[in-house]
């Protein structure tokens, strides 16, 4: 005799529950990933305020000294051409060098260059500041920099009166070497980072150019034997501003330099005649990085 069975109930699975875990699943990961968030955020933080005290700057009431060294590169803005000019006896080649008294007859020849590029130089020195409170300090230092201009006449070929040919083979640099003397005010809008303006007296020690050129005249070939010189200002004034990060000790700052009076010597006599290029003007432009370390 067949005895019936009790009907198997198989378990069915509820959506509603499946959702329900599933959803605790993902809170409990959520949850996880929150903690590690602001566990993340928290350090950030934290590193972000040891930063801060690293690179605060000096406190009010202090004194201190940065030497520093670093990079420029300098040009001439305005009407300021190069002229460059030859002189030569009508028979012989003087030895050493061209005489230029009245008694003796000489040829002679001009070029005038208007297109200049940016020169890039050194400067060293060493700055003292005095930090009266917490936002503002002012600054006093004297530095050793080469400023100038480069004019581009390098391939320069002309043929000249007298079969005079003259020919430059590179670019003629105007070289400056000059102590700077800037005083700045330094206004500090965040820990270590620091805002600069004020006035640079300029003197230039060293004057000169340099040029690469021959002149071929009755069958001799002769490079250049005299340097005049540039007629530059011994004294020029610019107006510096700038920025500058300080971390520990160390401090990397960038300036940029506008000449506020003429380089250019008007009274400079040429062979007698003091109205030759009188009415022609340049003024400093010269950008400066620096690395210093602050005592």
């Amino acid at each position: 005799m067949i005895q019936p069975r009790s009907p198997t109930i198989l378990p069915i699975n509820n959506p509603a529950n499946h959702n329900k875990n599933k959803k605790n699943t993902s809170k409990k990961t959520s949850t996880h990933q929150h903690k590690n968030m602001n566990k993340l955020i928290v350090s950030i933080v934290a590193c972000f305020i040891a930063t801060l005290n690293v690179c605060a700057q000096q406190p009010a009431g202090t004194f201190s000294i940065t030497p520093k060294v670093g990079v420029t590169v300098s040009n001439f803005s305005g009407d300021m051409p190069a002229e460059v000019d030859f002189f030569a006896p009508l028979k012989s080649w003087p030895d050493p060098q061209i005489s230029l008294s009245e008694e003796m007859l000489f040829i002679s020849g001009n070029a005038y260059f208007t297109e200049s590029k940016k020169k890039v130089g050194f400067t060293v020195g060493a700055e003292a500041q005095y930090q009266f409170t917490k936002v503002f300090g002012l600054s006093f230092g004297a530095f050793f920099t080469q400023e100038g201009v480069t004019y581009k006449t390098k391939g320069y070929s002309n043929y000249q009166k007298e079969e005079v040919t003259w020919d430059i083979h590179d670019d003629l640099s105007v070289n400056l070497n000059c102590i700077t003397v800037p005083v700045l005010a330094n206004v500090y809008v965040w820990k270590g980072l620091a805002l600069k303006a004020g006035l640079q007296p300029e003197f230039a020690v060293g004057k000169d150019t340099k040029c690469d050129m021959t002149f071929n005249y009755d069958s001799q070939t002769r490079t250049l034997i005299k340097d005049f010189g540039p007629h530059i200002n011994t004294f020029s004034l610019s107006l510096p501003v700038g920025i500058s990060y300080e971390y520990k000790h160390f401090v990397a700052d960038f300036r940029y330099c506008w000449g506020l009076t003429d380089v250019h010597d008007k009274d400079h006599k040429w062979l007698g005649n003091k109205k030759r290029w009188n009415t022609s003007s340049g003024y400093n432009r010269v950008m400066t990085f620096t690395l210093g370390y602050k005592f």
